[in-house]
């Protein structure tokens, strides 16, 4: 191999790497790590809905059903971290307060309250 076609190679490897690199660096969240968020939060909010189909279809389960829909959204995009801990003790939550598989306003008030105090405390945590 010649002098000249060498370092020619060497150049261009390293301009192809050094854009590979560049590419990954900082603009990896929107390739890879938005769209997998997207779909992970698609599964989660799935599974949520075949967790509450013992409830009797109401009003109420819609806006129920919107509200876990909209705290697991907003808890999958806003987190670099995703655990089964905030999906479980919601949906515990939930059939603790739907035993009969009915759910009223006051079901819903007490839920939506306790969602609130989370994110209040996740954000005194964030906040430290």
């Amino acid at each position: 191999m010649k002098k000249g076609c060498f370092i020619k190679t060497i150049i261009a490897l390293t301009i192809i790497v050094a854009a590979i690199l560049y590419i990954l660096q900082n603009h990896l969240d929107d390739l890879i790590i938005n769209p997998g968020k997207k779909l992970i939060s698609d599964l989660i909010v799935s599974g949520v809905d075949d967790e509450l189909n013992y409830i009797k279809e109401t009003p109420e389960k819609d806006t129920l059903r919107f509200l876990l829909r909209d705290y697991l959204k907003n808890k999958i995009t806003e987190t670099k971290e995703i655990s089964d801990e905030d999906v479980d003790w919601l949906i515990d939550s939930v059939k603790v307060f739907v035993t009969d598989s009915i759910i009223t306003r006051n079901d819903l008030l007490r839920i939506q309250e306790l969602i609130n105090f989370k994110e209040n405390e996740r954000s005194k945590k964030d906040r430290n």
